[in-house]
């Protein structure tokens, strides 16, 4: 009997094994159908940046995701980059953007091209399962290899007059339009290289109080003439004081504008369209509020140590935020002195910033008011 009983006995701990057994089975196959199954894997799909503008300094890369078989994960999406051959910081930080499946989206590395003349990067997709564990890892391109973009502020092509072509300028910033040129056929005198050179503001602001960008269209043979208008599209940047623009022409030896129409202001690609009859430099200019300019600093560029930014007219209460184009905030001023609200080109944590352009924001009786300025260190 006694037999019997442990017989019994050992036959239900068997059962019990077995059932324990065969369920983590089932729970190691449902992980493999869910995250580890290969009969799809996740791709990634994403325009190639070959050249980035020197003067904005972004790569701001455009990409979509299939998650395949990995439909029930989540997934973030983040760039590792190199720059002229040496390993810098991830951006963005943390875990990187939350993707969604086949959702186009941007990433944008606003500062790490500070005095680099190229940049290396590779696009990385973690999926991970419902505990938040990374259960796969996707990169573009696969393996070790990369994309490569070269910072630049030029860019040539060789146009024939009787077919005619489009010039652009990639700034980069894959989410707005690119700066170019649309030659129709028979436009041009002759066959001739056409040349759109970006050139930073700071070197021509003088010539006004609100300048957004400056570009120069000219030829190689510099003898070309239009012979018909060429539809010319103009990137104006990321963070213009207001909406509304004035296009302006002049010569290379002269310092006289001239108003040039705009056809059109797409606010969305942050673009002007005109049609244009000469080479020469072209500069897209701010309409600003006459009232707000008491408050903007007379100078709009600042050598270190000479002088400084000085904002007038402002009180307790009020503040200026020093903004690189990226939109990183670096300084913030809430108080003044008895010469005013005032900087000198350094951050919060007392280091001097890059030579580049920044974006302020003065807060005053409760409105803001944006510009530009540029500090050379």
């Amino acid at each position: 009997m006694k037999k019997k009983i442990l017989a019994l006995l050992s036959l239900i701990v068997l059962l019990s094994g077995s059932v324990c057994l065969y369920a983590e089975v089932l729970k190691v196959l449902g992980a493999y159908a869910s995250f580890g199954g290969s009969v799809v894997v996740p791709t990634i799909t994403h325009t190639a940046i070959e050249t980035v503008s020197s003067i904005d300094k972004i790569l701001n890369a455009k990409i979509s995701v299939d998650f395949g078989d990995y439909t029930d994960s989540t997934a973030t999406a983040r760039i590792d980059y190199s720059v002229d051959g040496g390993s810098v910081e991830q951006e963005p930080p943390g875990e990187g953007i939350i993707i969604k499946n086949n959702e186009e989206f941007f990433i944008q590395l606003p500062d790490f091209l500070e005095s680099n003349t190229n940049v290396d990067y590779q696009i990385v997709i973690d999926f991970r399962n419902e505990q938040g564990t990374i259960v796969k890892t996707v990169t573009f391109p696969a393996g070790t290899e990369t994309q490569h973009a070269e910072l630049t502020d030029t860019v040539t092509k060789d146009v024939t007059a009787s077919a005619g072509g489009v010039v652009e300028f990639n700034s980069g910033n894959q989410q707005y339009t690119s700066t170019k040129l649309e030659i129709a056929p028979n436009s041009l005198s002759s066959d001739a290289q056409i040349i759109i050179k970006q050139l930073p503001i700071e070197d021509y602001i003088s010539s006004t109080e609100q300048m957004a960008a400056l570009y120069r269209v000219y030829s190689i043979p510099d003898n070309i003439e239009i012979l018909s208008p060429i539809k010319a599209t103009f990137y104006y940047g990321l963070n213009p004081t207001s909406n509304k623009f004035v296009l302006k022409y002049k010569k290379q030896d002269s310092d006289n504008w001239k108003d040039i129409s705009i056809s059109n202001t797409d606010l969305q690609n942050k673009t002007v369209m005109s049609y244009i009859t000469d080479l020469g430099y072209y500069g897209i200019f701010e309409k600003v509020k006459e009232e707000d300019k008491s408050y903007r600093p007379k100078k709009r560029v600042v050598v270190k140590g000479r002088d400084v930014f000085r904002f007038n007219g402002l009180q307790q209460g009020d503040s200026v935020k020093i903004y690189t184009t990226g939109g990183k905030k670096i300084r913030e001023i809430s108080s003044g002195d008895a010469d005013g609200f005032k900087w000198d080109g350094k951050k919060d944590n007392g280091d001097y910033a890059a030579s580049g352009i920044y974006v302020y924001q003065i807060k005053v009786k409760g409105k803001l008011i944006s510009g530009t300025i540029a500090f050379v260190k």
